[in-house]
C-alpha cells in the first residue's frame, strides 16, 4: 500500500518513518522530496577496469570529493554555488542530505525527479529500493544520459521518497552493510559470503 501525506505524518508520529531534517513544505501528496548532499564519489578517469570484488582495488577506483563553492561560466554567464560536476555520460555516487529510516513494516523507495529526468539525469540508476529497518542517508547512483557536462547544485531536490506498508512486519528487518552511514557508501560486493566460491585471488 502506497502511503499518502497523511499516512506519512502518522507513521512519523509513531516513529515508523524517520526523516531528518524534515521540511513540511517538501511533503507531497504521496511522498517526500529529498535533496542531494555535498559528498560524492567518482571513478578515476584513468581507470581501465572496475573490479569491486577486492576492497583495495575498489577503494583505488573511486575518488572521494566534496563540492566546494565555485564560479562556473555557461553560455557567457557566470554562476556561483556548490556543484557536483557530472561529466558527459558520467556516473557519480552521491547521497541524500536527509537521513531516512523505516521500521515496523514500512519500506521506502526513491524516484528520480521528473524535471531532472527531462534533462537526461537519472538519480537512481537501479537501486532505489530500501528494506524495512534501513536507517541512514541514501546513496544515490547519478548517471547522465547526455553528452554534455552537467552541474548539479548541492541541496537541489533531486527525487521523491515514497513509502509503502507491508501486509505484515518482516521476520528479519534489515541489518545489512549499507545502513547507518552519513555519507555515500561504496559498493560492498567484496563482503558477499558466496564470493570466495566464485572468485579466487592467485598469489
Amino acid at each position: 500500500m502506497l502511503l499518502s501525506d497523511r499516512d506519512i505524518l502518522e507513521e512519523m508520529k509513531n516513529k515508523n518513518i524517520i526523516i531528518e531534517p524534515f521540511d513540511p513544505a517538501r511533503l507531497q501528496p504521496n511522498g517526500y522530496d529529498i535533496s542531494v548532499g555535498p559528498v560524492y564519489y567518482c571513478l578515476r578517469p584513468d581507470l581501465d577496469v572496475l573490479f569491486p570484488f577486492d576492497k583495495e582495488l575498489l577503494e583505488k577506483a573511486f575518488v572521494r570529493k566534496v563540492a566546494e563553492t565555485r564560479t562556473i561560466e555557461v553560455g557567457g554567464k557566470k554562476f556561483r554555488g556548490r556543484f557536483i560536476e557530472i561529466p558527459p555520460h558520467g556516473f557519480v555516487l552521491a547521497a541524500t542530505s536527509e537521513r531516512v529510516g523505516t521500521r515496523n513494516g514500512v519500506v521506502a523507495s526513491i524516484r528520480t525527479r521528473s524535471s531532472l529526468a527531462r534533462c537526461g539525469i537519472c538519480v537512481v540508476r537501479g537501486a532505489g529500493w530500501g528494506d524495512v529497518g534501513f536507517d541512514g542517508v541514501w546513496t544515490i547512483e547519478i548517471q547522465s544520459a547526455i553528452d554534455k557536462t552537467f552541474y548539479l547544485p548541492v541541496g537541489l531536490r533531486v527525487g521523491q521518497m515514497v513509502f509503502f506498508k507491508t501486509r505484515s512486519p518482516p521476520q528479519n528487518p534489515y541489518q545489512g552493510k549499507y545502513s547507518g552511514f552519513s555519507e555515500p557508501v561504496l559498493p560492498s560486493l567484496y563482503k558477499d559470503k558466496e564470493l570466495s566460491k566464485l572468485v579466487e585471488e592467485i598469489k
